[in-house]
């Protein structure tokens, strides 16, 4: 899919993902947090990112992967650099974030029953 990243819409689009994340997510100071918060963190990053992206449009993982390069260097354009970090870390890991994310399948076991009374 093209898109055109200077384009106003897509700039608005971008502004509305970003507040809607900073507005559930608090990351200050997040250079100094230990790598266990930093890692609940980017789940809970990409997890909001996910939500916010589905109710516009439809992306597959390559394209999420891009618009998250996108959306980092929007954020470090408006010097939002916390936040750009955040995304820079969650891009660098995203095979391990993305598949953390997805739903496991259950597994479903069928038995058959044996016929137990040997009336003979």
């Amino acid at each position: 899919m093209r898109v055109n990243v200077n384009h106003p819409s897509f700039i608005s689009f971008l502004d509305s993902v970003t507040k809607n994340i900073l507005s559930n997510v608090n990351i200050e100071n997040y250079f100094s947090l230990v790598p266990e918060k930093k890692l609940r963190l980017h789940y809970m990053v990409f997890r909001l990112l996910k939500n916010s992206v589905k109710t516009r449009a439809k992306l597959s993982d390559t394209e999420l992967k891009s618009f998250l390069v996108v959306l980092c260097k929007k954020n470090e354009e408006s010097e939002n650099y916390e936040f750009a970090g955040i995304l820079k870390d969650i891009s660098n890991n995203f095979d391990a974030i993305n598949d953390f994310t997805k739903p496991t399948k259950r597994k479903i076991i069928k038995t058959t029953k044996k016929d137990t009374n040997n009336n003979a």
